[in-house]
């Protein structure tokens, strides 16, 4: 009976391709993923606001409750420069009840990859390309592997291999701005800090700039008191001409495209970014900055791609679109992407076009929405127009399902 079902290859065994695949062997289908790393993934992208659409695969498939995997937050707030509260009737920046619910990468990567075959996921599978055929799809990779399926899923991420042999024309454009991160254990704070950050979600606006904290499972998924992290993003600008080189040259002078990961943002970086800490933040994310042993850097990218299908292959997740983090959205797309690619294909790959179809139609809608609302977002915040105050900041989180 193996046999006989239809076999889809799913390159890339991060978040996007890891929903493609729990999905599509929901669906009957064989799946086996190819993941171009070796060995365990980190906790690359440190906090992620858990929409409903996550949610929904998670419990759905029965591998996490939100429980289980998430922290909650009771409640929206907004400082001002001298560190206090803006009070609930201070505007569009007010604080106020907001129920959300935040876990992190790892916790939510780790509850995915539980749920799906070891003897299935190969790890130090870097494709190098594929053809497409009336009746199946061949990929090879760098190790001299070659595999034949039925669908080929690009699930790799926002540089794709795959969707480079597609639309070799089309790549990720920097933003103008980029997103300082950082994650400090709840253990290693005093509790005067913890006071102001903790059940709630916290922001900071400035001049073309804004500063944002929630609390996110502990390194092992914990989410009792004292397991937790707080988690911080700082959106500053950065001229690509000049500033973004630097940038993204690490402490030992190599030059990254993604991000400069922990443990290697250059020291002069980051001592010009807590120099304007210090000028410019409250005291309370001051001393977050300060306590944070290992920020790490990430240019801001948008990505659209005109269509997602292309015969027996599709593209999903970041390979496909790479919404901005103000949408609290990315990995909300790959679940959803995922639940719809599985639901499509639940007969099998007969009418295997017309169903990538129904497929692709709302994934495309949902993609292009998302891209309008992270750089409108984005922008107002970063890039606003003169005597313009942003007028929308106060929507982030509240993403796909709002």
């Amino acid at each position: 009976m193996t046999a006989t079902r239809p076999h889809a290859l799913v390159i890339g065994g991060s978040l996007g391709g890891l929903c493609a695949g729990v999905c599509l062997r929901a669906a009957g289908w064989r799946v086996n993923i190819f993941e171009r790393s070796q060995g365990v993934m980190d906790d690359r992208g440190a906090g992620i606001v858990l929409q409903t659409e996550t949610l929904k695969l998670l419990e759905g498939l029965k591998l996490a409750t939100c429980a289980e995997i998430a922290v909650e937050s009771h409640g929206r707030q907004y400082l001002n420069k001298d560190g206090t509260i803006r009070s609930k009737e201070g505007g569009i920046y007010s604080s106020g009840p907001s129920r959300n619910f935040m876990t992190s990468w790892g916790t939510l990567f780790n509850s995915l990859r539980r749920g799906f075959p070891d003897e299935n996921y190969h790890a130090g599978f870097k494709l190098v390309h594929f053809c497409a055929k009336e009746s199946c799809v061949v990929a090879e990779f760098e190790n001299g592997r070659e595999e034949t399926g039925s669908l080929l899923v690009g699930g790799d991420g926002a540089w794709s291999t795959v969707r480079q042999q597609l639309l070799p024309e089309l790549s990720p454009e920097y933003a103008g701005y980029a997103a300082w991160r950082g994650l400090v254990s709840e253990k290693a704070l005093p509790t005067a800090l913890l006071k102001t950050f903790l059940d709630k979600f916290t922001f900071f606006q400035m001049p073309r700039s804004h500063i944002l904290c929630y609390v996110i499972p502990g390194t092992d998924g914990g989410v009792g008191a004292g397991e937790r992290r707080l988690n911080w993003v700082w959106y500053w600008n950065y001229r690509e001409v000049d500033e973004l080189r630097a940038l993204l040259t690490d402490r030992t002078a190599r030059q990254h495209r993604t991000s400069v990961p922990p443990g290697m943002v250059s020291p002069e970086q980051w001592n010009k970014q807590m120099d304007i800490a210090r000028a410019q933040l409250p005291a309370q994310f001051r001393e977050l900055l300060e306590a944070t042993a290992e920020p790490f850097v990430q240019p801001i990218r948008d990505l659209a791609v005109p269509r997602m299908v292309f015969g027996r292959v599709c593209l999903i997740g970041e390979a496909a679109f790479v919404p901005r983090p103000h949408t609290a959205a990315a990995a909300a797309k790959a679940a959803a992407d995922g639940m719809m690619l599985g639901e499509a294909l639940r007969n099998g790959d007969a009418d295997l076009a017309e169903n990538l179809r129904r497929f692709e139609l709302p994934q495309m809608q949902m993609g292009l929405h998302l891209r309008d609302y992270g750089i409108r977002v984005g922008n107002q915040s970063q890039f606003p127009q003169p005597g313009c105050e942003p007028a929308v900041l106060h929507e982030v989180a509240r993403g796909l399902s709002r």
